[in-house]
């Protein structure tokens, strides 16, 4: 078996379970693709909040041009943009599951439109730069930095393991579903269950875990429709049997030295290791 894989896919998703966005091309740092999970909603609560909950989330699309990041909500065709800043001004602090993490608030004239689409009270909060979220929990001893995803700078999908799920489920399935960063042609389904790590543009990206999977990957990201496939497909022979946790996809961290910015592309390979 070769040890090097192809890019077949980027994938970045700026606002936490709102629409992505492929790219061709993107830029690596110690918490995962450039501008990805940079952005969240928090409900009125104070709550971050994502497609298990609010389905509608999906139904908003994202692009970045211009030094702004731009909205728009598909069933109404209504648009909105925010400038893209490395300051919003004052920190807070907010959670992500047990983790704590230092945001900013983008204004109130985006959370109006937001709001608005989304028919929910939310607020459109930043995770700057010089903010850190360090993962230990389930690797004692091994800290890893994330963004505001909820494990791992990024998520390694492969297409052929993609394309055996579909040929399990009665739908004909988008693997925009698994939210993938890096979409990958394998040489043999699961074989990233192997993977120790990969080293992506002379990175050494090792491997956190196979990504536990909640029935956020129900929602169909087109229509905002959830249904029960793929997970109910999945739970019938990807369980794991000690934790009770249905994977798919490979969680990597990615260790970036400070000061250096790689790009990788679209058609470049990775060395599995």
């Amino acid at each position: 078996m070769s040890q090097k894989r192809k890019i077949t896919g980027l994938n970045i998703y700026p606002v936490k379970s709102l629409g992505g966005l492929s790219v061709s091309s993107a830029v690596l740092t110690k918490k995962g693709l450039q501008y990805d999970r940079k952005w969240m909603l928090l409900d009125a609560g104070g709550r971050f909040m994502t497609q298990r909950t609010f389905p509608r989330m999906a139904l908003i699309s994202l692009q970045i041009g211009s030094g702004k990041l731009h909205f728009t909500h598909r069933p109404t065709e209504k648009t909105a943009a925010v400038d893209i800043l490395e300051n919003y001004g004052e920190n807070f602090v907010t959670k992500i599951w047990r983790d704590t993490c230092t945001v900013q608030k983008v204004g109130a004239p985006i959370d109006t439109w937001l709001s608005e689409v989304l028919q929910t009270e939310c607020t459109l909060v930043f995770f700057p730069d010089e903010s850190m979220r360090t993962k230990t929990r389930k690797n004692p001893g091994e800290e890893r930095t994330a963004s505001l995803a909820d494990e791992y700078p990024i998520l390694l999908l492969n297409e052929l393991s993609f394309a055996d799920v579909n040929t399990r489920t009665e739908e004909d399935l988008s693997i925009d579903r698994f939210r993938g960063n890096i979409i990958f042609a394998g040489e043999k389904n699961y074989e990233e269950d192997t993977f120790n790590g990969i080293r992506l543009a002379e990175i050494d990206c090792p491997t956190v875990e196979t990504c536990g999977r909640c029935p956020l990957i129900n929602v169909n990201q087109t229509t905002a429709e959830k249904g029960r496939e793929p997970l109910q497909t999945l739970t019938n022979y990807r369980r794991n049997l000690q934790s009770g946790e249905v994977k798919f996809g490979l969680g990597i961290d990615c260790k970036v030295p400070e000061g250096t910015a790689p790009v990788i592309n679209v058609g470049d390979f990775f060395t599995i290791y």
